[in-house]
């Protein structure tokens, strides 16, 4: 995997870290393995099944392991308008993305799903 502090992907990177040094993080890092396209996109405007107003979540083409429903991010997380704006305008004009998640950090929204935080997500060229 590549390092998240110097990930350049086409012309837009956005990082989103969990904590500065990854090597005193608990989180598991993974991701698709490939650019991705983005399938599906959901932002929460109220609180439903766990899920506070303004969680933003996405599913995509390929799964990562543990983040087989997708990925998400809090309306709280540092990076959060970023991150929405990427992925939106890459399901826009289909382009590709990369994308790296805590899949230790499930999302509470779904019980019966495996969306993972984001930490990481760029457009790919």
């Amino acid at each position: 995997m590549k390092d998240v502090h110097t990930l350049k992907v086409g012309t837009v990177g956005v990082a989103v870290l969990s904590c500065c040094l990854p090597s005193l993080c608990a989180a598991t890092i993974v991701a698709p393995g490939s650019p991705v396209t983005v399938n599906q996109s959901y932002a929460y405007a109220s609180s439903s099944q766990g899920a506070v107003g303004g969680d933003f979540v996405f599913s995509t083409s390929l799964a990562a392991a543990g983040c087989e429903s997708g990925w998400y991010v809090k309306a709280t997380d540092p990076g959060y308008k970023a991150i929405v704006a990427t992925v939106l305008t890459a399901q826009a004009v289909g382009m590709q993305i990369l994308v790296y998640g805590d899949n230790t950090d499930i999302w509470v929204g779904s019980p019966s799903g495996h969306y993972c935080r984001v930490q990481t997500v760029g457009l790919a060229s």
